[in-house]
């Protein structure tokens, strides 16, 4: 134990607390036996938690946290943990500690300790700061070999030869460099002497500098090849090194939208860009018990540093994981069948609306009460024609009424002047109506009527549209319970969905009737689009609106070091327009513009097509009517041959019986 009446400890402790740890919400300090009458806080310092390890599992029963909801809570997720991590969970969800001070033999166990509470927590701070003392005598083993010293670069470590010394050497982790190279090694900085209370030299203890300057340390970016946000080739230059075990090479050329942010802040920190291009199964899920597959568990398991290429601020990652802001607005968008020509029985009678017509009916009937009349008043007493009967003037009423609607001439002959006044005021009648009803079918012929297209979210969901996409990870953002419940388009679109492999989805796109999922991009660009063929492009048309959007994210390890920095580059990047400039560039450089132009212009109906010539197509609607008229003419001369027929041989009866 450190003797009281020769204490320099807390001089220099609390001289580094008040200096650099006043900024931060909380302070956690794990006491030590040897070292807690060496240091208390002072009364105006910071707010301080202090941990107890020797009676730690007695503490639990007497603290005012309900650690038995936290236990209950990871437990049904499948997380056990031992009695330090469970302590430091609650104290940085609860106390929002910032920094950290650890002692002696105690510091690897804090290492691990916080690693893990750091992820199973889900308040996370970018400024976490790290103190550690520890004399020489004292220590067994090399405390700094954990990956939190490699990772963390906010750490600082008071050594000295014996606890009662007077002189400290202030250390500080390499951090730079290559991360093969043991960045966890420590470095001295400065000397601190407690009898004068100076250090020497008078240095940041927590410089900046650090991360301006990485000297060539790597970025490993998980990565596979999805255009434009991120380009995996193999054959083109620059190439980086890949660690994937399946490429013998270990050289991959990387680019896209996304991953030239990352390009531009190793251009500007003076880092390396590596890749690791082993995960094949897209962005992967991430479980409830703080596991996942895909990019995102190399990411957990340590293996990357960074996962990009489309990927969504989901809920359940940001438990695990940390996300920069956003990079870009993808809208989740399909393509789906265009519409065809309605070939319809109604065709003949699409001219006019009902109103019209029943118009057009009215005046027909006028015009053949008209003409009845006149023509019985011409036989009745203009000609005084004895022969002459109601049925044959009626007769001649409807008979010239359709055929002056349909252009034909009459066999009557017609003497009356008020006969052939009527005759010329509905052949002037019917000669307008015929023309606008051709002049309105012309139009109908020359731009057919196209069927309905499931191109909106609405009418995706009443047309009942089977969408398919490669993985669940397309409907993870719109999976929620309580809109299940409450928005029943969302919900038929989530039954709807299907799941196949790309190749699939290139050989359902020439024929299949379904919807295939696109990523329409904040500047008019198109990603997922591998499925696209010739072919399927004359078949489908983009839709007018998004499903969802969602904002695009980089995927960082919990407490990664510089992610403020690339955050505030992210920022410079959107308001000075690269992230347009570079959508556009990588498109046309990795990508097929003609494709991606066709694809946009789907959406529109074509208007202005010119002249076309008319065929079969046109007049699809007509068959069905020529069809049934055809049947009823046969029917009505069969019925008039019959009616002959037995109208001659009854007539030939009565001759006989006469004689």
């Amino acid at each position: 134990m450190i003797s009281t009446e020769n204490n320099h400890w807390a001089t220099v402790i609390n001289i580094i607390l008040q200096s650099y740890f006043t900024d931060l919400t909380t302070t956690c300090v794990l006491r030590h036996k040897d070292y807690d009458n060496a240091w208390l806080p002072t009364e105006d310092s910071n707010v301080y938690l202090l941990i107890n390890p020797w009676n730690l599992n007695d503490s639990f029963s007497d603290d005012i946290y309900n650690f038995t909801h936290q236990d209950l809570t990871f437990n049904r997720n499948g997380i056990y943990y031992d009695n330090w991590t469970r302590k430091y969970v609650a104290a940085i969800k609860q106390t929002h500690c910032e920094g950290f001070v650890a002692f002696q033999d105690d510091i690897p166990k804090f290492a691990e300790t916080y690693r893990k509470a750091s992820v199973y927590s889900i308040w996370r701070s970018i400024k976490a700061k790290f103190l550690f003392a520890y004399t020489k005598e004292g220590q067994r083993k090399n405390y700094f070999q954990d990956l939190l010293f490699k990772n963390a670069a906010n750490i600082l470590a008071i050594e000295t030869e014996y606890k009662n010394s007077s002189r400290f050497n202030i250390k500080t982790n390499k951090f730079v460099g290559s991360i093969f190279e043991n960045p966890q090694e420590l470095q001295q900085i400065t000397t601190f002497d407690a009898l004068t209370k100076r250090f020497e030299p008078n240095v940041d203890l927590f410089s900046k500098n650090k991360l301006q300057n990485l000297h060539g340390r790597e970025i490993i970016v998980g990565a596979f090849d999805y255009r434009p946000f991120m380009v995996v080739d193999f054959q083109r230059s620059p190439e980086y090194y890949d660690h994937a075990a399946d490429n013998p090479k270990h050289r991959a050329h990387v680019d896209g939208t996304e991953m030239h942010i990352v390009h531009t802040f190793c251009e500007i920190y003076n880092c390396s860009v590596h890749v690791d291009t082993s995960e094949k199964e897209e962005w992967g899920m991430v479980f409830p018990n703080y596991t996942a597959n895909g990019l995102m568990g190399m990411i957990i398991d340590g293996k990357t540093h960074m996962g990009m290429g489309a990927m969504y601020l989901w809920d359940l990652a940001y438990k695990s994981i940390d996300q920069t802001i956003f990079l870009g607005r993808s809208g989740v968008t399909c393509l789906v069948p265009a519409p065809t020509r309605i070939t319809s029985w109604s065709l003949p009678i699409s001219p006019f609306q009902l109103t019209l017509w029943l118009g057009v009916f009215l005046c027909l009937f006028w015009e053949t009460v008209a003409l009845f009349l006149t023509r019985y008043f011409e036989n009745q007493v203009v000609e005084q024609r004895e022969n002459s009967t109601i049925w044959s003037s009626l007769q001649f009423g409807y008979v010239t009424t359709l055929k002056l609607f349909v252009s034909q001439g009459s066999d009557y002959v017609v003497t009356s002047h008020t006969v052939r006044t009527i005759l010329f005021a509905c052949y002037m009648i019917d000669i307008i109506v015929t023309s606008i009803y051709a002049g309105g079918l012309s139009a109908i012929l020359t731009l057919p009527a196209l069927e309905e297209v499931a191109d909106s979210v609405e009418r995706l969901y009443r047309h009942n549209l089977t969408w398919t996409a490669t993985s669940y990870d397309w409907i993870v953002s719109i999976t929620d319970k309580e809109q299940e419940e409450t928005d029943p388009i969302y919900r038929r679109l989530l039954d709807n969905y299907r799941v196949n492999s790309m190749d699939d989805m290139r050989r359902k796109a020439k024929t299949e009737n379904m919807g295939f999922v696109l990523e329409r991009m904040a500047f008019g660009h198109f990603g997922n689009g591998d499925f696209i063929t010739p072919e399927a492009l004359a078949r489908l048309k983009l839709m007018v609106d998004d499903i969802y959007y969602q904002f695009t994210v980089a995927m960082v390890p919990r407490m990664w070091a510089h992610l403020p920095k690339f955050n505030n580059l992210i920022l410079a990047w959107h308001s000075s327009g690269l992230s347009q400039y570079w959508e556009w560039k990588i498109s046309a450089d990795y990508m097929n513009v003609n494709e991606q132009n066709q694809v946009q212009a789907s959406m529109y109906t074509q208007q202005d097509t010119g002249p076309v010539k008319l065929d079969m197509k046109n007049f699809a609607g007509l068959i069905l009517p020529w069809f049934i008229g055809i049947i009823l003419s046969i029917l009505a001369f069969i019925g008039e041959w019959i009616y002959y027929w037995w109208d001659k041989k009854m007539g030939t009866k009565v001759i006989k019986l006469r004689d």
